[in-house]
């Protein structure tokens, strides 16, 4: 095939693409995302490494239970206020250009049941005080270094705050369910605080070991 024919070849493909992307966002009842038309009654979204820079469309879906965006470099959060059913968001690594990360748009999401805000530029937990069924939070290689606003997370059983600048724990000393703690490579050097938790089973210690079971646990503790 010849360059000239090629060129028209490339042409035509390129225009039946942009006019079957036009006619779908024309004729489609949901939400288009990157010229894919999306119901809006979706249970579950996965956008991860979508390079979204943006997220306003996800206003569109206010039945989503669980949405992974995780690896987009996505600095206004404020859509995820809309939607308040969530149990389950992954928010892992959105610092690609090292910005900090605002979590005040999840102080409405009472429903969130799991979050993960991994590897991150956070350092302000507030908006997550209010979050009474929250079970599990993954919080490790973040900028955390006040624990107060999770003093009220009675559900939570599940904390991983791995490589943060965490050391003083005590606001822990009153979740009487939570099962694993992971304080790997982290500031703290007083754990006493942890001697009320009775449903302690696995805790990462601050020189990086890990340590199984409640009677080791409270041996370590006891120290």
């Amino acid at each position: 095939m010849n360059t000239l024919m090629s060129k028209a070849l490339a042409a035509l493909i390129l225009g039946s693409a942009l006019a079957t992307g036009i006619a779908t966002a024309q004729t489609c009842d949901g939400v288009v995302v990157k010229d894919v038309c999306l119901p809006t009654d979706l249970g579950r979204l996965n956008i991860s490494y979508g390079q979204f820079e943006d997220i306003y469309f996800l206003s569109g879906f206010p039945r989503l239970e669980y949405l992974d965006m995780g690896f987009n470099p996505v600095h206004d959060l404020s859509p995820l206020g809309s939607l308040p059913k969530l149990t389950y968001l992954d928010l892992g690594e959105m610092r690609l250009d090292g910005a900090a990360l605002d979590l005040a748009p999840l102080a409405g999401l009472t429903a969130l049941i799991e979050l993960d805000i991994s590897e991150n530029d956070i350092t302000n937990l507030s908006a997550l005080g209010n979050l009474p069924k929250l079970e599990s939070l993954t919080a490790f290689d973040t900028d955390i270094n006040d624990l107060a606003p999770l003093a009220n997370l009675h559900s939570l059983r599940v904390l991983q705050l791995q490589d943060t600048p965490v050391s003083d724990i005590s606001a822990l000393a009153g979740l009487p369910n939570l099962e694993a703690l992971y304080l790997n490579r982290t500031e703290v050097s007083d754990l006493s605080a942890l001697r009320s938790l009775p449903n302690l089973q696995i805790l990462g210690l601050p020189n990086g070991s890990r340590i199984t079971g409640q009677s080791k646990i409270k041996a370590v503790l006891a120290e």
